[in-house]
């Protein structure tokens, strides 16, 4: 099983949900397909091809957002403080806004994908709540 980048999560539930990972070595956003007859998501995701300035703003998102993560779980930085709640950090919210609006104009692979991901070793400095570095192993779905 061949293990590729996970480079950020954007939304995280009981798993990972959307983010940026590679496929083959490319970088592509990715968003888990909610199950309706099970009322809850399943381990199928959409992946989305996505461009050099796509992960330029992502990347630079994704940092800010990581040096929040890493305050707050240091007890540094007050949750009012995330910058997701908007108007705490104009950068994080320009680049989220064009994320946002860059997300709804992409155009998904034709397959579902399965996803099986795994923590990164050496990590065991981080604050005990933080996201851990995560790689993801795809294969194709069944449904």
């Amino acid at each position: 099983m061949k293990y590729e980048r996970v480079y950020a999560v954007w939304d995280f539930y009981d798993g990972v949900r959307t983010g940026i990972a590679d496929l083959n070595g490319a970088p592509h956003y990715v968003a888990s397909q909610f199950d309706e007859t099970d009322d809850d998501y399943s381990d199928n995701y959409k992946l989305y091809p996505v461009d050099a300035e796509f992960m330029e703003r992502a990347m630079r998102n994704w940092a800010i957002y990581r040096a929040w993560e890493r305050r707050f779980h240091s007890g540094a930085a007050k949750l009012e403080t995330h910058p997701g709640h908007g108007g705490i950090d104009l950068e994080y919210d320009e680049l989220k806004s064009w994320l946002d609006g860059k997300v709804g104009q992409l155009q998904a692979l034709p397959s579902l994908y399965t996803a099986k991901f795994r923590e990164l070793p050496g990590q065991e400095a981080l604050p005990g709540a933080m996201l851990r570095e995560i790689e993801v192993a795809w294969s194709p779905s069944s449904a």
